[in-house]
């Protein structure tokens, strides 16, 4: 198995990293090959596919909602797990701030990706991608990062190279850098609305249904004191 990487050096993907590393408030750091963060699967190469199964990864949850969005790769299917659970049903009547309304209007969407992490996790890592890896995929990240008990700092800091990583995305794509900007005031102000309003990310999860134990099971299988 390949040694810890922060970035996966793929030919298909840019914006595709281990969230594993970071330090833990009360002891311990998130353990590496457990959670890959990601863009848009479908431009992944054969070889992509067996770097990532060597790395460890045994599942892909497919954050993306409408059908020409969501395109899964026929690589998977031989040698991992792909489930696609949408964490928006669709972009009608989207107002305010796009964080937000995720996990305002979409608790049960969310609850769905989390119970599956949890049925998930035991049988190795676990891939999740949107179409940029950006804000759907942050907005799990940054959930995952502080139930876990990693700094603010640290999310905010995971949060904002997506936007170094996307560069070639954005040529690949035609996009303008508006596009691809993953500014921290908008993870940061994401941060603070979950602790004002939901008490944090645990309660957050509780508060949408999810259990107690498949909370504990992610944190057993996501901290490590080695």
């Amino acid at each position: 198995m390949r040694e810890n990487q922060k970035r996966l050096p793929l030919k298909g993907a840019f914006n595709i990293r281990d969230i594993g590393g970071y330090p833990i408030i009360n002891g311990g750091i998130t353990k590496w090959k457990t959670f890959i963060r990601s863009e848009e699967s479908q431009q992944l190469y054969e070889t992509d596919v067996a770097i990532l199964y060597d790395y460890g990864i045994r599942t892909t949850i497919d954050l993306r909602c409408c059908e020409w969005e969501a395109q899964k790769n026929k690589n998977f299917a031989q040698m991992i797990e792909y489930k696609n659970i949408p964490l928006i049903d669709n972009y009608d009547n989207i107002t305010g701030h796009f964080y937000f309304h995720m996990i305002d209007n979409f608790k049960d969407n969310i609850k769905r990706i989390f119970e599956y992490i949890g049925e998930r996790i035991s049988h190795g890592g676990i891939l999740y991608n949107c179409v940029s890896g950006k804000d759907r995929t942050g907005v799990i990240s940054a959930i995952l990062l502080l139930l876990c008990g990693v700094s603010e700092l640290d999310v905010i800091a995971d949060y904002m190279v997506s936007e170094i990583y996307l560069k070639p995305f954005a040529e690949r794509h035609n996009l303008t850098p508006d596009k691809i900007t993953s500014n921290a005031e908008w993870i940061e102000q994401f941060i603070n609305y979950l602790k004002d309003n939901y008490s944090g990310a645990e309660q957050y999860l509780l508060s949408i249904g999810l259990s107690s134990e498949v909370i504990e099971n992610i944190k057993k299988n996501f901290i490590t004191t080695e």
